[in-house]
């Protein structure tokens, strides 16, 4: 062998012992997350009789501890805001694949914009890059990035992105703070917040929907099938009349065995700006009506059709 090719040969082998010390940089990068409920999720922790998944209305507007103290069954809120329909297929499919699967699915969906552009609602690959130790996740994140699966395979390196060096632990901000139950509801308003209520029936152009949001939407509704899931369609408050025709696209698309509820239009509380946030979020106060309501709904759902014990 020349001496290139042994100088090359040695170049290799260093670099790849160098390359592996990054994985204590893969490691202190998901220790530093404050929010652990992806990586809950990929080591089996979250096996739950109710699963919430949605993006911020969700997160915010149903308490999945009061759901749990309600009706005896476990629940738990998998919901992240500015997530969209591809993230909570992402969620269940993961869920799936590592944890029981729950009795009952609780999609929340936000009204109009679930199967729209909308640059609010992404996919969170923000939260898949501290967990890049895990196989599954830099996996996944190759389909969304360009990176090379077999480089990615043996080179850390290739796995990591700027996020993973900031190993500082994190830290909840005041309206991201999670509960144990996964819930974030919002207890504080700013002062100068006002909004207007929008009356109405708005249209929905199905013209407009984005094939992956559709996609992804009937693939959430083909898991909780194939796993024998329950799976309920939850429309929520917004500070605006409810979509008939966006709920009648959704319910279109669901097809059968799909159950659906929507938030009490008549109840007067969902027009008091007081109660929202902004226009699509709700106030603790108002959150804990909501969950009540949603509640009432799944115990004659469970009572008269689902036949589960807790």
């Amino acid at each position: 062998m020349g001496k290139f090719a042994l100088k090359l040969l040695l170049f290799a082998v260093i670099f790849l012992i160098f390359d592996k010390l990054f994985i204590i940089v893969a490691h202190f990068s998901a220790e530093a997350e404050a929010d652990k409920r992806l990586e809950y999720l990929v080591n089996g922790e979250v096996n739950k009789d109710i699963i919430i998944v949605g993006s911020s209305t969700g997160s915010r507007d149903i308490l999945a501890s009061q759901i749990e103290d309600a009706t005896g069954l476990s629940t738990y809120n998998l919901c992240y805001p500015g997530s969209n329909v591809v993230f909570h297929e992402f969620i269940m499919r993961t869920l799936v694949k590592y944890n029981e699967p729950p009795e009952i699915a609780l999609l929340v969906v936000d009204d109009y914009v679930e199967l729209l552009y909308d640059e609010s609602i992404i996919f969170r690959r923000d939260r898949l890059y501290p967990l890049v130790k895990y196989e599954y996740i830099w996996k996944e994140l190759s389909e969304w990035e360009d990176r090379d699966k077999m480089f990615s395979s043996f080179l850390v390196l290739n796995r990591l992105n700027k996020y993973n060096f900031d190993i500082r632990p994190k830290k909840f901000t005041p309206i991201d703070t999670i509960q144990e139950c996964g819930s974030m509801p919002i207890s504080w308003k700013p002062d100068d917040m006002d909004i207007d209520y929008v009356s109405g029936e708005r249209l929905y152009p199905k013209d407009e929907e984005l094939p992956e949001k559709v996609e992804a939407y009937k693939r959430i509704i083909e898991t909780c099938k194939t796993n024998n899931i329950n799976l309920v369609v939850v429309f929520p408050p917004v500070y605006q009349d409810h979509s008939i025709s966006f709920e009648n696209r959704i319910r279109e698309l669901s097809g059968d065995g799909v159950y659906f509820y929507v938030y009490n239009t008549e109840n007067p509380i969902y027009k008091i700006e007081e109660n929202y946030f902004d226009e699509t979020h709700l106030m603790q106060s108002a959150a804990i009506e909501f969950t009540g309501e949603l509640i009432a709904y799944l115990d004659t759902l469970i009572e008269n059709e689902l036949k589960i014990e807790n």
